[in-house]
This record gives structure tokens, sequence and C-alpha cells, in this order.
């Protein structure tokens, strides 16, 4: 930063312009034990990442002036990181609703589409999004009872640990939990994807009955669409074919108990008499082998 010397001097010869040496922000990583190549900047490899890791320092990859990878990292400390985020969320001072206060939210709904300056800084999908849902209002809900409501967009509502607001746009369904997709990878629990798959589906069960209704009717060629809607069907546990009752109906009189007497007694008389017909034929065969001894004799 150049300044020029405005306090009067002694000597008007004196009166020149003063160089003020500028702040240096980039850490000193010889304090990490880490061989620099110049301020804040190491070689790439295992080692220092591991070392820039432990202080909770981040990175950038250096290239050269033609684009190509030099293999050195430019480290930032978690205040290099801090002022960052707090220069990039002065650009977004139209979207607070607190502008003085960088943990404001932003503003939402019809306030944000009538600001043309915070409408032209968020995400067109913020914008798509936030007019749905002024349209839905607007109608008196949603257009049919079956469908959710729409959300509203917002600002994220995870505080990161240096204390700053994440600047990121949540969807403001309620099963996001007012947080934005990339913290919202890091709040759902193992196998929440698949009970909010299987919710889904179990949502979209009621559509896909309306499109076979549909088909039954009015349909020329619509294999595909029959198609994905008995799918939705089967997955959501309803299946199509024919129910079969095993149940076994007794019409003479006997209970269950006396049935099953009589079979086994049945059992137990054709087991006797195969061991009675075995023991027949053990004593035929007896006789034919004495016969058979005499007459070699």
């Amino acid at each position: 930063m150049l300044e020029l010397n405005s306090k009067p001097s002694d000597d008007e010869d004196d009166n020149e312009p003063a160089h003020d040496t500028p702040l240096d922000m980039r850490p000193n990583l010889e304090e990490l034990g880490l061989l620099e190549m110049e301020r804040g900047v190491v070689e790439d490899n295992y080692e220092n990442r591991q070392a820039l890791r432990r202080a909770h320092f981040t990175w950038d990859s250096v290239y050269s002036q033609t684009g190509a990878p030099t293999g050195l990292i430019a480290a930032r400390s978690p205040e290099q990181v801090k002022e960052r985020r707090l220069l990039s969320l002065i650009e977004k001072k139209p979207l607070l609703v607190e502008r003085d206060r960088v943990n404001s939210d932003y503003l939402t709904g019809l306030d944000l589409l009538v600001d043309e300056e915070a409408c032209k800084l968020s995400p067109p999908w913020v914008i798509a999004s936030t007019r749905g849902w002024v349209k839905e209002q607007d109608a008196g809900g949603p257009s049919s009872p079956n469908r959710a409501r729409a959300g509203m967009p917002h600002r994220c509502t995870k505080v990161k640990t240096d204390g700053v607001r994440c600047m990121l746009w949540a969807s403001g369904r309620i099963k996001d939990g007012g947080v934005c997709r990339m913290h919202l990878k890091s709040v759902r629990k193992p196998g929440e994807d698949v009970e909010r798959a299987r919710r889904k589906l179990m949502q979209s069960a009621p559509y896909a009955v309306d499109v076979l209704e549909e088909l039954m009717e009015n349909a020329t060629v619509e294999q595909v669409r029959l198609k994905a809607s008995t799918e939705i069907l089967d997955r959501a546990g309803v299946r199509g074919g024919m129910e079969l009752d095993v149940g076994v109906e007794v019409t003479d009189g006997r209970s269950p108990a006396q049935i099953v007497a009589e079979r086994l007694a049945r059992l137990a008389e054709g087991a006797a008499g195969l061991q009675k017909r075995l023991g027949e034929m053990a004593e035929i065969e007896a006789v034919v082998v004495e016969e058979t001894v005499e007459k070699n004799d």
C-alpha cells in the first residue's frame, strides 16, 4: 500500500512518499518443522499434508504460469480461511436480513424476489424455487392433496468451526433439516438414504395407480409407462397375482388329532407288514442256500 505522508515536516525536502510494507498473512510453516520453498509454500507430499492437517491448515495446489502443476502447495491458516470467507460475504451483503451481522439469515420469499440486487446474487434454482413457493401460496396450497408443500429456500443453518455461518442455500424441505446439500452428507445417518427412498416409493404408489387406471382406459401403446408404474407398485409392496387360501376345512366331523392318529396307525400297520415280508424272504433265501450246498456235496 502506497501512502503520502501528509504530516508536516521540519524539512520540506524530506516530504517524500512513504512506502508501507503490506501485511503478509501467509503462515510461517517453519514453525511446524516444514521446509518452505517460499513463505507458506511447501512440497506436495504425504508428510507435509499430514503436518498441515494436524495444525488445522488447508492448502491449494500451486500451478505455473502455463497451468502446469508444480508439485507444490500453498498453505492457508484458519485465520486466512475466515478472512477469505468474510471477504466473500461482503459481496453477499444484499442477501442478508441484517447486513451488519455475518450470521444473519438470507432474504427469503417475496422479499428476495423484489430486491433486484439480491435476486442477481442468488443461484437460479433458488429463484425458481422461491417463485414456485410464492405461486403455491397465492393458490392457497398444493395443487393436489397428495402433493407435499413446496419448500422455501433459505440460508444453511450450519455454523462452521471458525464461527461463521455456512453461506450456501438450503432447499427448505423439512426432511433436509435446514442444512445445505454439502452439510446434508455429514448429518445423514447410515441407512437413512434407503429409508428415504422407501418413503418416496410409498408416496409414489397412488400416482402409479392413477397412471394404471389411465392406461387401462385410454392407452394405445404405452409399454414404457406401464412398466414403470408396475415397478413402483412392486417395490411399494402392492403385487399383482392371485391369493391362495391354503386352509384345511374338515367336513366329516373328525378332529385333526383323530385324523393324525389314524394316519399313524396305518403307517404302523404298513411297517409291520413290510417287516413280516422281509422275514419270509429271508427264510426262503436260507432254504435255497441250504439246498444248493447239499447238491454240491
